[in-house]
């Protein structure tokens, strides 16, 4: 029996976050994070959670992560590594949607039919293979900004990178104007960006307070359930509207980022200039998989320290 606010049945927690992941779609918005902090604490029964860390890093951007829904952090990579990263990618053949799964399944090289699409993001496997990124990911105050903020040992669920190019004359349907994203009941998103970011180049857009129901019930009392529940698009005017005071934009040059609560309002606006970025989720679970198969441990061995702890938290990417 485990003690979570009274006793409740032992339970396997892969079967519980699977029958979970519809529910979330449908539970009320209030309940999100109650909800969010039942299922850390069944985490947490099972995952002993690391010893805290404390650093003007992770102390800042967890409590502004929790008060506003997003921190921006600058020089995440440096300018050599940054390079090492754009280089790989151009020399990779990407794929015309938003995430590998949704695309087309064609590969495309960018200056070879690529740029004739909004988007053109990369395979798991490559985004795993780009210098610098997994570790990046990794990164143990990184890791600790999102466990503080979780509640528990994170799931790193999802990695992807793509550029959104411009010139096609109107927005793409997905992600170039606001939503949410409805992934786990909490969850988190590294952004990195790997070319420069100004008002043109596509910058990152978010409305703060907007990633719990509570907070943003108080910027709008009475807010109706439009504006609280599934993905949001088509709220727009809405939002730029009644929450316009709370918008911002995320400037950085290439190797700045952001760690964001994607579930509040955001969207990149669309780029004058070709931009590529990369995200790295982690999540209360593995309750969204991978868009393509793990790769191989021996794929990340020399790379990342290996331990129980790394296994866990990366065992939806990295298989054995």
């Amino acid at each position: 029996m485990l003690e979570i606010g009274g006793s409740v049945p032992q339970v396997d927690i892969e079967m519980l976050f699977r029958l979970l992941v519809d529910a979330r779609r449908q539970m009320d918005p209030r309940e999100r994070d109650r909800m969010a902090s039942l299922l850390a604490s069944i985490v947490n029964s099972r995952v002993p959670r690391a010893a805290p860390e404390s650093s003007p890093m992770i102390d800042g951007a967890s409590a502004r992560l929790s008060a506003e829904g997003l921190c921006a952090i600058k020089e995440l990579l440096r300018p050599e590594k940054v390079a090492a990263v754009a280089a790989y990618f151009r020399s990779r053949p990407c794929f015309n949607a938003h995430v590998h799964a949704e695309s087309d399944g064609v590969p495309r090289h960018l200056g070879e039919g690529a740029e004739a699409f909004h988007y053109g993001c990369y395979a798991l496997s490559d985004v795993i293979g780009a210098p610098h990124l997994i570790e990046l990911a990794n990164d143990t105050q990184l890791i600790a900004i999102a466990e503080r903020y979780l509640g528990c040992t994170p799931t790193l669920y999802s990695l992807n990178a793509w550029w959104s190019f411009p010139g096609l004359g109107q927005r793409a349907r997905v992600s170039q104007s606001f939503h949410r994203d409805i992934d786990d009941f909490r969850f988190c998103t590294l952004f990195v960006y790997l070319t420069d970011v100004d008002e043109r180049g596509g910058p990152h857009v978010y409305v703060r307070r907007t990633h719990r129901a509570n907070l943003l019930s108080r910027e709008i009392p009475g807010v109706q359930d439009a504006m609280l529940c599934g993905e949001g698009y088509g709220l727009d005017d809405a939002i730029n509207r009644s929450l316009g005071h709370l918008i911002e934009t995320v400037l950085g040059s290439a190797g700045d980022g952001l760690i964001a609560d994607t579930h509040g309002f955001h969207m990149g606006l669309p780029p004058e200039r070709e931009r590529l970025i990369f995200w790295a989720r982690y999540g209360l679970h593995a309750s969204v998989g991978p868009s393509s198969a793990p790769v191989e441990r021996e794929t990340v061995a020399r790379r990342i320290p290996w331990s129980e702890r790394a296994a866990y938290i990366n065992r939806t990417l990295v298989r054995g």
